[in-house]
């Protein structure tokens, strides 16, 4: 009988185990969800409203903007201070992007999640792409979002940013950018991009030298070199290094070189030909032959075309629908 109650206590014992472990899991998980941003208004398969973006939008409307900024910059839960800067964006943009350049060393690492996508960022990386990633839906300023990207390009911590990718796209040809963007250069080649822009011998060199190895390596571990030195020939498309660009987005296109395939169609359409035309006329039209490229190839030609809509190009927008 003794061994028997003992049996009894010890299964009682381990199924509390198990039970706190039960709810300790629950716990992990809970707290796990907790800790990520949506960075979209819609969230999880079925395209839920976010409750976070719901609290965002109550407090734009009940909160004053000192409150917002005091909650941005205080509140002990990082989630609960993008919620409120979310909000002081809503109500007020314009204090919004000063809050963003006030903190913008913020290398504080959060997660995110975008639908059910998810990954972890940096508190003024998050920031800043929800102020310049949907400007005018927030009424952002051109002038305020230029400020934005000044201060962000002069940052201490610009490299550990992913918006560096989208400023070197986008970023114009002022005088007082340039020293700081060959200082930058030095630590990543996508600054060729934004230094193509000043129309400088020594970056159409550095375009040809990159387009000309091409060749001399395997295409598939070069497509990072690539797709920028492609994407420096949309900034600057001269007729110094058209053969060579030509070329590459020929072997990109037949080869299937999928992630240059974007840069590809991007830098054929910068030098606004008919060579151009007729290359992408026949490459989309063998493409609808081939059910793995079929979409992707017309997905990303309709995205470049939307980006710079050159007149030449629209029949093949009407040619080439996106079905």
């Amino acid at each position: 009988m003794k061994q028997l109650g003992l049996i009894i206590l010890l299964t009682f014992l381990l199924q509390g185990c198990v039970d706190k472990k039960i709810d300790d899991s629950s716990n992990v998980i809970k707290k796990e969800i907790k800790v990520s941003f949506d960075t979209s208004r819609r969230v999880g398969v079925g395209g839920e409203p976010s409750p976070q973006w719901k609290k965002s939008d109550s407090l734009s409307v009940h909160a004053s903007t000192n409150d917002l900024i005091r909650l941005a910059s205080k509140h002990e839960d990082k989630i609960e201070r993008l919620i409120a800067f979310h909000a002081l964006l809503m109500k007020n943009p314009h204090e919004a992007v000063n809050f963003a350049i006030a903190e913008i060393e913020d290398t504080t690492i959060v997660s995110t999640c975008s639908g059910c996508l998810g990954g972890d960022d940096r508190m003024s990386n998050v920031r800043i792409e929800m102020i310049q990633k949907d400007r005018g839906n927030y009424k952002v300023t051109k002038e305020d979002c230029a400020r934005l990207d000044s201060a962000f390009l002069f940052s201490d911590n610009v490299l550990k940013f992913y918006y560096f990718y989208d400023l070197c796209h986008k970023l114009p040809a002022k005088p007082e950018y340039e020293s700081r963007l060959r200082q930058l250069y030095k630590y990543n080649i996508e600054v060729l991009i934004a230094l193509a822009r000043y129309h400088k011998e020594e970056e159409k060199q550095e375009i040809l030298r990159l387009l000309s190895e091409m060749d001399k390596k395997d295409l598939h571990d070069y497509r990072d070199t690539i797709s920028t030195a492609l994407d420096a020939v949309v900034a600057w498309p001269s007729a110094a290094y058209k053969r060579q660009a030509r070329h590459a987005c020929q072997k990109i296109l037949e080869e299937n070189v999928y992630s240059c395939v974007r840069n590809a169609f991007g830098a054929l359409m910068a030098y606004n030909d008919r060579w151009s035309y007729d290359f992408i006329d026949k490459t989309l039209s063998k493409a609808k032959q081939n059910e793995g490229k079929y979409f992707d190839y017309f997905w990303y030609f309709h995205e470049v075309y939307e980006k710079n809509p050159q007149p030449l190009f629209k029949p093949l927008i009407k040619k080439y629908p996106i079905e």
